[in-house]
Parts: C-alpha cells; sequence; structure tokens
C-alpha cells in the first residue's frame, strides 16, 4: 500500500500522504505475493512512519517500546496537538499485527493514523481528537512473525512469534496468550507446537513483555492514564469485550458499571462498521490476552476488533488488494468514534 500527496474534505495537504492508492512494489521492498501487494511489509511501515513524522513533527512523533526477539524496533507513535508534552488529557492505545498473519490489522492501524495526522487542521472531527486526546499507536508488534508468514512470497499461516522453545524444534509463543492475568486457561495450550501455544511462563515472550512495560509506563502518580485501548485483529467481523477466559458476563473481578460501559463501547462501534458486538468469552475461551489483562490489571476499558472477512470465510486471514482500501474505509466512522469516548 502507498499512501500518496492527495486531498481531503476539498483542503490540499502539501506536505503529507493521504489517499490509499494500491501500486506494485519493487521485489526489493515486499515479500508480499502477487495480488497481496497492498500490505505494508515492516520495513515499509518503518519507512512510512519515519515520513510522515518527519512531515509533522508538530502532531506526531515515532518511538520505539523495545525490541522483538529478533531484534525488530516495535515502533508505536503518538498523536497530540502538543505531541513533545506530556499533558493532561485522556489517552488511548491501539496495536495491530499481535498475530503474525493478521496483516489488515497492521494495515488498520497505520491508516488511523495517517487519518489522524492528515485530517488535522482541515477536518473538524480528526482535529478535535487530536487536539484534546493523547493517542498512542502500535501497527505491527509481531513483526518476526509477520515477516516470516510472506518469507520466500507465499502466505505460511504463521501466527506466533518467532521465539525458539527450550527443549522442543517447535518454533514461537502466541503474544495474545502469553499475559499474565489468567495465563494458562482455556484457549491456549502448553504445547509449543500449538498455534496457541501460550510460552512456559507469563510474559515469557519479549514482545508482550515491551507492551506491557509500555502500558505500565503511562501510569503517571499513580494513575493509568490510558482510558480505552484498542487492539486490532482478523479475522471475523466482531468487536468483543472482556472477558475472554470466562463466558460469565459479570464476574467478580469485573464492576458492575464497567461491564455495562464495555458492552455499550463495543455496540458504538458494531453499529459504525457492520460488525457484531460481544463478549469474547461467549465467542471462544481466550486467556492470557492483552485485552483481559489492560481491562483486569490496568483498568484500562479494553476492547479486540476482529475485522474482515466474517468468520465464515475460510483462510480469511488474507485479504486480496482489491478488498483493502474498502474494509479500512468501513472502519474510519467507528474508530474516530471509539477514540472520541476517551475522557467521557
Amino acid at each position: 500500500m502507498r499512501w500518496t500527496d492527495g486531498m481531503r474534505g476539498g483542503a490540499p495537504l502539501a506536505a503529507l500522504v493521504l489517499a490509499i492508492t494500491v501500486v506494485a512494489p519493487t521485489a526489493a521492498t515486499t515479500d508480499f505475493p502477487p495480488g497481496y501487494t497492498a500490505h505494508h511489509t515492516y520495513a515499509e511501515v518503518r519507512a512510512d512512519l519515519k515520513r510522515i513524522a518527519s512531515a509533522r513533527p508538530d502532531i506526531i512523533s515515532l518511538r520505539s517500546m523495545g525490541r522483538s526477539f529478533e531484534g525488530r524496533k516495535l515502533f508505536i507513535v503518538k498523536i497530540s496537538d502538543n505531541v513533545a508534552a506530556d499533558e493532561t488529557e485522556p489517552e488511548v492505545y491501539v496495536d495491530g499485527g499481535i498475530h503474525a498473519h493478521e496483516h489488515l490489522s497492521t494495515e488498520q492501524a497505520v491508516a488511523l493514523i495517517h487519518w489522524l495526522v492528515g485530517g488535522y487542521g482541515t477536518d473538524s472531527r480528526t482535529t478535535a481528537i487530536v487536539d484534546s486526546t493523547e493517542v498512542w499507536i502500535a501497527p505491527m508488534v509481531n513483526p518476526d512473525g509477520a515477516m516470516f508468514d510472506i518469507s520466500g512470497g507465499e502466505f505460511h499461516r504463521w501466527r506466533k512469534n518467532r521465539q525458539p522453545n527450550q527443549g522442543s524444534s517447535a518454533i514461537g509463543t502466541d503474544i495474545n496468550r502469553n499475559f499474565a492475568y489468567k495465563w494458562g486457561g482455556g484457549g491456549s495450550s502448553a504445547d509449543p507446537a500449538h498455534s496457541f501455544h501460550r510460552g512456559p511462563t507469563p510474559w515469557s515472550a519479549p514482545e508482550a513483555r515491551r507492551i506491557r512495560d509500555f502500558v505500565r509506563s503511562r501510569v503517571i502518580g499513580g494513575r493509568q492514564q490510558i482510558e480505552l485501548a484498542l487492539t486490532l485483529h482478523s479475522h471475523g467481523e466482531f468487536v468483543m469485550y472482556p472477558f475472554g477466559w470466562t463466558a460469565d458476563p459479570q464476574p467478580p473481578d469485573m464492576r458492575p458499571a464497567d461491564a455495562s460501559t464495555l458492552r455499550q463501547l463495543a455496540d458504538g462501534m458494531a453499529e459504525r462498521n457492520g460488525y457484531r458486538a460481544l463478549q469474547a468469552g461467549q465467542l471462544y475461551r481466550s486467556s492470557g490476552t492483552f485485552m483481559d489483562w489492560a481491562y483486569a490489571r490496568q483498568g484500562i476499558l479494553a476492547l479486540t476488533l476482529e475485522m474482515y472477512p466474517p468468520a465464515s470465510v475460510d483462510d480469511g486471514w488474507y485479504v486480496p488488494d482489491e478488498d483493502v482500501p474498502t474494509e479500512l474505509e468501513r472502519n474510519r466512522d467507528a474508530l474516530l468514534w471509539y477514540l472520541e469516548q476517551a475522557g467521557s
């Protein structure tokens, strides 16, 4: 995918990239198979983030949460009207690409960055969000797995990171089963060869630790500054809210007011993108997830967005070029609405 100079809302944005344009990249810059080159490789994500941060340093800063197992930087951007300052504004955390083969989630995170930065000063809605909120977006938190998944110019249906497992020839931990809340429960596996392998201990995956450390770093004066979190996945077309480890809609570790608010947030997104809102544990069990940990241990209202295509589509992780722009745009209103709920 390339973001080219263009116009939105009738206003030119000379220094910034805006419109989604699918072009054929050179063999040196992508390993995606033909027909799927609308997606960013790790190198393309890095270059794109550096370029947009250089173009608008007043509202976006590029940082690293640390490195992956294979040593790649885990990039995160901060978007705010006074980006160099730590203001007393509500914060929102968004990430994508925690599962290697869910490439569309990275594209959605990159698109959100461009919508916010590209619309600032010309679109009243995005300008208001940037002026009143500190938004953190990490587009690809499993770069090792993502690049392995497309290695050799073909898809490998790879989900996990690329960390070896002691005593086994099997590679990888499911990062989204490695968080230290209800770790080891249903919907995870102790088998290193399993796609849902939870790792030998909580936080054994360096990528999970990097996310943990960043989220914890936003505790200022004893208070977590991040109010909302959204983790992007594919596929299924669901907006899911905690908890994933149980189907009980209100277990003892969930406040009644939060249970209601989480459902309202999921419903609000689903009304705007046509997805189905439901509690994660009522769809399937998932233990040791970022969403559950963020809510239970950090007090963050967190949702999971399972993107296009519907769950009925076999092998739906891989979205062809012609569907990418439409499906990203489908979530624009839902994502902006979600950001607007911070502080409310």
